[in-house]
């Protein structure tokens, strides 16, 4: 049996992607590998991440604050708080806040089964913060996507970015 956790406000660990901020409330280790859950905060006008599909986790995406604009398998979805979105398994998907949002957005990610949250430090590492003088080791990146199973689609920041007036996080 695995023992309860309880993940106190404030807890977990932080793995920034430039202005994507994402922190690890809940590892997977603690479900025993059935779940993992994220935190993400995104900036106005900026898209979380190009285009991409994790074929071995579902996730499951709850607003908190704010609202979002997911791309999902062609379809742009408006997602305001409280709004939950399921993303399946394979789904290709991304999401942005609007330029003109008054706020960030602020969303809880679910993955069934757990592990994501081992993806996204992962490229974190290999993405210095803004201000930092150099750009992100894309190498490394797209080597976690692979060692992580994300399949990422680089192409797809140009058609959201010209489309929808945003800036990469």
């Amino acid at each position: 049996m695995i023992p309860a956790l309880l993940a106190a406000p404030g807890a977990g660990t932080a793995a920034p992607i430039r202005r994507f901020h994402t922190t690890v409330r809940v590892r997977a280790e603690a479900s025993g590998g059935a779940a993992s859950v994220l935190e993400h905060t995104l900036q106005p006008g900026c898209v979380a991440m190009p285009v991409h599909r994790h074929p071995g986790a579902t996730e499951v995406l709850h607003v908190l604050d704010g609202a979002l604009v997911l791309w999902l398998d062609g379809a742009e979805l408006d997602a305001p708080a409280g709004a939950s979105v399921v993303i399946p398994a394979g789904a290709a998907h991304t999401f942005w806040v609007s330029p003109d949002a008054p706020s960030a957005a602020r969303a809880l990610a679910v993955f069934a089964p757990g592990g994501m949250e081992r993806y996204f430090e992962a490229v974190a590492a290999h993405v210095p913060p803004p201000g930092a003088g150099r750009g992100p080791d894309m190498a490394g990146v797209l080597d976690a996507s692979v060692r992580h199973g994300v399949e990422v689609d680089m192409g797809s920041l140009y058609e959201l970015i010209g489309r929808h007036g945003l800036a990469l996080a």
